[in-house]
Formats: structure tokens, sequence, C-alpha cells
């Protein structure tokens, strides 16, 4: 069966979404103005383990999605590189995301795409 979704954010999930770790990864980082810290506490805070978490992360960051910056105390933290080429479709994917009808379209793909 056909998921009913818009190109653009089939097209986003394909080169981007590749697990449900991504997607909570994506979200979080989208929200939090200050970016995020390193996979481990990024993975605290979201409920899984440093393991699931440090792959997508990374991804994130090769792909350009997120950036990390050094802070003043020299730690680090990332966030949504808004100069990335995926940024107007991450915009996209994001506001897709608002209404949990389509977070349900997303899911029934993830899992037909069978991703973990």
């Amino acid at each position: 069966m056909e998921i009913d979704l818009p190109d653009h954010i089939k097209k986003f999930i394909d080169e981007v979404v590749d697990s449900f770790v991504m997607w909570d990864l994506l979200i979080f980082a989208s929200q939090k103005v200050n970016g995020i810290e390193s996979p481990g506490r990024t993975a605290q805070l979201l409920g899984r383990t440093e393991a699931e978490v440090d792959k997508p992360y990374l991804k994130l960051i090769k792909l350009g999605v997120l950036v990390v910056d050094k802070k003043e105390d020299s730690t680090t933290a990332c966030h949504i590189n808004q100069t990335s080429a995926f940024f107007p479709e991450l915009q996209k994917f994001l506001s897709f995301n608002d209404i949990q009808e389509n977070r349900l379209r997303i899911l029934s793909y993830l899992l037909q795409k069978k991703v973990h």
C-alpha cells in the first residue's frame, strides 16, 4: 500500500531519516535553540543509549544538517545548520510533523521501509 506523503517529504526521509532515532534527533535538535550537546548527553535526554544516538548524530554532521560550535568554555554543541542544502527541506519536514496524522504517515512510511 502506498503511503500518502508529499514527494518532498518522501525525498527528505529517503535521504536523511534512516531510523527512528534519526527522526527523534531531528525533532530534538530543532527544538533546542542553544544547540545539543554530545551524543551521550543527547541520548540521556532522549531516553536512548549513546550507541543508538552516535551514528545518526555523526551522519547529521556529515550531511551538514548539524554544525558543531565550540563554546567559550571549550565545550562543543551542535545546532541546526541554517545554511545547509537540507535546511529548506528540514523546515518542511518539521512543519509536516506538527500534525499528528502526518506523523502517523511518516511512521507508516518508515515501517514500510523496515527502518529501526
